[in-house]
């Protein structure tokens, strides 16, 4: 041992700190699923917190490990842009609040980015107003084979990602760091920070059958996956059901009708060893003759099953622990319902009002003042505030069997609304656009926004946008994909933006992002508290 090392340690444990036992050192993450994480180890003398700062790659920032880790089983290192060097400085706190540092810091340079990475270029207009943090997207290309999550800091260079071999939807960090995602195998992986398969659980009833991991008794897992507070998961999975004298026709309601084989979406929570302990059927509460454009469209062919028309298309799901109640966003019924998780019971019904039958009326918002509905919506997201924001991706503009509008006459855009629950109004309060312009977008599917926790920022991620927006809607059509940040105010600002797009002129190549969001750290505890928990205060 180092002489410097040895007098240090000497002096540490006469001033009764926790000392190093076996001094830190660095490697490679042995999993070649994230590749720019490293892995640190040592040894202390008594159970201890870890800090460790990483700088030589941006803006230096910190990872933190709490007492209940063994630093000498490894932990992770993480942040860190591909091909740089970095400075590895660690110190450790005991339970008596000393610190001791590590003589030296260690050097580490992760590998180069592997080929087919996106690529992203970063813009920050009102930089020094963005939320702190790093950014997490789910970005998908055409190929179902590419399961991809990165993690981009302010400037837009990649310092974390996780490759699996299905495309991503959405993502759900833990309390102790893992980290929850849904791909299209119809599969839910629990994965650490390093790429580690922690869990596995399957829908039982998908097209390729059995596999690795837990079964669950569903046809699919699909767009979201959520952990309740006592530890079930909480995940969208779908149902058939033939339903004779059905649509044929979005467009003509006067269409010959045929029985149909129609998939609706289910909600199901189940324990971490796969057993449901609780199913709710959209066919069971909803009315599936309310069908929305793209019910046609071959979503569910597409993925393994033949036959099958797609009624509600659930795209999100979020858990109130305020009351125990569930909120679900149907895409094509362009609704946001809010189901009783005791009783199964729907509570009320945000969107427009026109076409549901008599017996939800009661559960219906009316508009007031200068409020415009959303189209095609994804990912409701209860502020603090107690307001609703939601992504309206602004498809068509219109129900079967009215006349929809072309890409070319509307826009996506986040948008706010204040909601009174007891009176059903529904006020828009705020939107991250307010019209077509030389700046909007139009986002064939996906996206979701967010209110950022210390600014009141909006984070925004605009999915798969139209390279020209023309006068026809196509299913996958989107070419490329932006992730913004605006400020909380009238009329937004740009505070940051990151476009992934790609260099073919002829837009073959396409780049999407499903979700993105905001972590403070990559470290366990980075991401803030999911908004239901602690204000999804609507008024009641």
């Amino acid at each position: 041992m180092p002489a410097r090392l040895s007098l240090l340690l000497a002096a540490g444990a006469i001033a009764g700190a926790a000392d190093f036992t076996q001094p830190p050192r660095i490697a490679p993450n042995p999993n070649p699923q994230a590749p720019l994480a490293a892995v640190l180890r040592f040894a202390a003398s008594e159970p201890v917190e870890t800090v460790i700062t990483v700088s030589g790659g941006g803006a230096p920032h910190q990872l933190r490990y709490g007492m209940d880790r063994k630093p000498q089983e490894g932990l992770p290192v993480l942040g860190m842009r591909a091909g740089r060097r970095h400075l590895i400085e660690v110190a450790i706190r005991d339970a008596r609040g000393r610190v001791t540092k590590a003589p030296a810091a260690l050097e580490y340079t992760p590998p180069p980015l592997p080929p087919g990475m996106p690529p992203i270029r970063v813009s920050a207009p009102l930089k020094e107003r963005m939320e702190p943090g790093f950014t997490i997207i789910s970005v998908r290309t055409l190929s179902p084979t590419l399961g991809l999550l990165v993690a981009i800091d302010a400037e837009g260079e990649i310092v974390w990602l996780y490759r699996t071999g299905s495309r991503i939807s959405d993502f759900e960090r833990r309390r102790n760091g893992n980290v929850l995602l849904c791909t299209l195998d119809f599969e839910i992986l629990e994965i650490d920070m390093l790429g580690n398969t922690v869990a596995r659980w399957y829908a039982r009833g998908r097209p390729k059958g059995a596999g690795e991991g837990i079964a669950v008794d569903t046809m699919t897992f699909h767009h979201e996956i959520d952990e309740l507070p006592n530890g079930n998961l909480l995940a969208l999975g779908t149902s058939v059901r033939e339903i004779a004298d059905y649509y044929t026709s979005e467009t003509d309601a006067g269409a010959p009708r045929k029985a149909q084989r129609v998939m609706g979406d289910q909600v199901v929570e189940f324990t971490r060893a796969g057993k449901v302990v609780w199913k709710w059927d959209a066919f069971d509460h909803l009315d599936p003759f309310r069908i929305g454009y793209e019910t046609f469209s071959g979503y569910w062919e597409r993925r393994g099953f033949p036959g099958v028309v797609d009624w509600s298309h659930a795209n999100n799901l979020l858990y109130d622990e305020r009351d125990d109640s569930i909120l679900i966003s149907f895409r094509y019924q362009s609704a946001i319902v809010k189901v009783d998780h005791k009783t199964g019971r729907v509570v009320w019904i945000l969107g427009k009002p026109e076409g549901w039958a008599e017996r939800f009326q009661d559960r219906l918002f009316r508009a007031v003042g200068n409020t415009r509905w959303f189209h095609h919506q994804h990912a409701p997201f209860p502020t603090p505030g107690g307001t609703m924001l939601v992504f309206d991706n602004g498809n068509y503009q219109a129900s079967p069997f009215e006349p929809p509008l072309p890409p070319s006459k509307t826009y996506s855009r986040a948008v706010e609304y204040r909601l009174e629950e007891k009176k059903r109004t529904a006020r828009q309060i705020w939107e991250s656009e307010s019209g077509p312009g030389p700046d909007s977008v139009v986002s064939v599917a996906m996206g979701n926004a967010e209110k950022m926790p210390r600014t009141g920022n909006i984070l925004v991620s605009y999915g798969a946008l139209l390279e020209r927006p023309g006068d026809k809607w196509e299913s996958g059509a989107g070419r490329w994909t932006r992730i913004r940040e605006y400020t909380h105010t009238h009329p937004p600002r740009l505070v940051w933006e990151a476009v992934i797009r790609g260099a073919d002129p002829s837009g073959k190549e396409a780049w999407q992002s499903f979700c993105s969001t905001r972590w403070p750290s990559l470290a366990p505890g980075g991401a803030p508290e999911k908004p239901p928990r602690p204000g999804a205060r609507l008024s009641k």
